[in-house]
């Protein structure tokens, strides 16, 4: 089994933004160094942690903003991994590379690090900054919609925000995108940056001036919506893994609220032999790792990417996008 790297790094992360007495999460942060090296075990094998350089990187930004001293092997690993570029694929790459960027520009302001080091790590994190803003969209979103609060979290930790147009035009897409966010982890990322805050703010919290406003939020169920449409779903796989390009394309009739989740289920329940996929759980909601018997992998560097026909890349996950009747979705084995 994987460690648990990124989980415990997003709740000590949590943990400290709630102002906690000291004494109950020691164990906690020792659990995640010791995670930390288990974690990198996988590179020896599989060139990367066992986990993915995002939760690598999560596990550094969350010691540093509980004021721990990482070993500067650990920290080299992820400069060696930006430097060749090993941080993933499309939206999942800004994300990483933003992480990991947090986490360096952490290090060097709370001087956790000597000053040669401190000095890559701040030219690493401005590399990222400026990587961020060439990869933003003409929409404004950077990769895509839930990478963007964490490419502005960059542009605010390393004071770029001010001087790169990117910003602005980052902030509003996500302020005309925001009824995307509607589970707990991806408002964690997007309600800092929407008071101009970044996860390096933690580290600096006044806990005694912060009042307890903390309240239950009563959530209004979604509405029903009547009626069904059916929406036509194709599965693609380009050489080298597949001879044939298209192995499914057939409509699938569901509810009219149904999302893409609902329609591979859907899909799944009418043709149980010929239509399988597979799902693994994250703080985003599912994510889609097989389809009819093939995996992506990411030592194959291979991923499922989600299209609307002809050629548009979703910017919602499978349980959040809701297609239109009619509309025609493509699942195709993409390599990054």
């Amino acid at each position: 089994e994987a460690p648990h790297t990124g989980r415990l790094a997003l709740y000590l992360l949590g943990l400290q933004a709630t102002c906690p007495p000291p004494s109950p999460h020691r164990s906690l942060v020792t659990w995640l160094k010791y995670y930390l090296e288990e974690d990198w075990t996988g590179s020896r094998r599989h060139g990367h942690p066992l986990t993915s350089y995002y939760q690598y990187g999560l596990g550094v930004l969350a010691l540093c903003v509980h004021h721990k001293r990482v070993r500067e092997e650990v920290i080299r690993r992820l400069l060696t991994a930006q430097r060749h570029g090993r941080l993933g694929h499309s939206g999942n790459a800004v994300d990483t590379e933003a992480v990991v960027a947090l986490a360096f520009t952490c290090l060097e302001r709370r001087r956790l690090v000597g000053t040669e080091l401190a000095a890559e790590l701040r030219a690493a994190a401005h590399r990222a900054s400026r990587s961020m803003a060439e990869a933003q969209g003409p929409d404004g979103v950077i990769g895509n919609i839930y990478s963007t609060p964490w490419a502005l979290q960059v542009f605010l930790a390393t004071g770029t925000c001010q001087t790169e147009p990117a910003f602005g035009q980052a902030m509003a897409a996500l302020l005309e995108n925001l009824e995307a966010f509607g589970t707990a982890a991806t408002m964690a990322q997007v309600l800092p940056v929407l008071h101009g805050r970044s996860y390096l703010d933690i580290a600096s919290m006044h806990c005694q001036e912060e009042p307890d406003t903390l309240t239950p939020l009563d959530m209004e169920p979604l509405a029903e919506v009547p009626g069904n449409k059916t929406v036509q779903l194709v599965v693609e796989c380009p050489l080298p893994w597949c001879y044939e390009l298209r192995l499914y394309d057939r409509p699938v009739p569901v509810p009219a609220a149904a999302s893409l989740l609902d329609v591979l289920q859907a899909a799944a329940a009418l043709e149980p032999h010929d239509f399988r996929f597979h799902t693994q759980d994250t703080p985003q909601g599912p994510f889609l790792t097989q389809v009819l018997g093939l995996e992506a992998r990411q030592e194959k560097r291979n991923y499922w990417q989600l299209l609307t026909a002809p050629n548009t890349p979703l910017q919602m996950g499978i349980a959040d996008y809701r297609p239109q009747d009619n509309e025609t979705l493509i699942l195709r084995l993409s390599e990054w």
